[in-house]
């Protein structure tokens, strides 16, 4: 998920440094369909990447698959475009690779260290769990985990779901609102 953030934030960036966004700019192209087209391309790229990680983890490293593949590419769909939302919300207004790495940095670092990749989500202070249960990466992991290591459909995770919509639609459009082609 943090290549759909970097990846659709870094190449935002690059664009503007380079110009290219300025150029577009005298196209006919609205910035919606640009906006669309750097998450479709993300996407598209994410398909090949999930696969590839989820065969060496069940081959390699011996990960039990026990959820349907399209349970689970339906619940990794919903996180790459959340995450490809958050990475155009952080690139539409910056302008230099410090500036958006920075961004992301502020972005991911609370989800890294909250949302039970490396440490259990469930040991933080109850007063922060509200907080660390409404981060996507919180709700994208439980959803991964129920659907991969327990076998449960996507229609199960109905909730994770809908927070994943509510973070990536909300980012979509305030980077729709905020986007400079400068």
């Amino acid at each position: 998920m943090g290549g759909g953030l970097w990846g659709v934030g870094f190449v935002i960036v690059d664009f503007r440094i380079k110009k290219l966004l300025k150029r577009l700019l005298a196209t006919p192209m609205k910035r919606v369909h640009f906006l669309a087209s750097m998450i479709g391309t993300r996407v598209f790229f994410f398909i090949p990447e999930a696969f590839v990680m989820l065969v060496v983890a069940h081959w390699i490293f011996g990960v039990p698959i026990q959820g349907e593949v399209f349970s689970i590419l339906v619940v990794a769909l919903f996180g790459a475009l959340t995450f490809a939302g958050l990475g155009l919300l952080a690139a539409s207004r910056a302008q230099r690779i410090e500036s958006i790495s920075g961004i992301m940095n502020v972005i991911m670092l609370p989800m890294w260290i909250c949302s039970g990749i490396f440490f259990s989500a469930e040991r933080f202070p109850a007063v922060i769990q509200p907080f660390i249960q409404a981060l996507p990466l919180t709700q994208l992991i439980n959803a991964l985990r129920s659907v991969i290591l327990e076998g449960q459909s996507w229609i199960h995770q109905a909730v994770p779901l809908l927070i994943l919509a509510a973070w990536g639609g909300l980012a979509f459009f305030v980077a729709l609102k905020w986007f400079r082609w400068s």
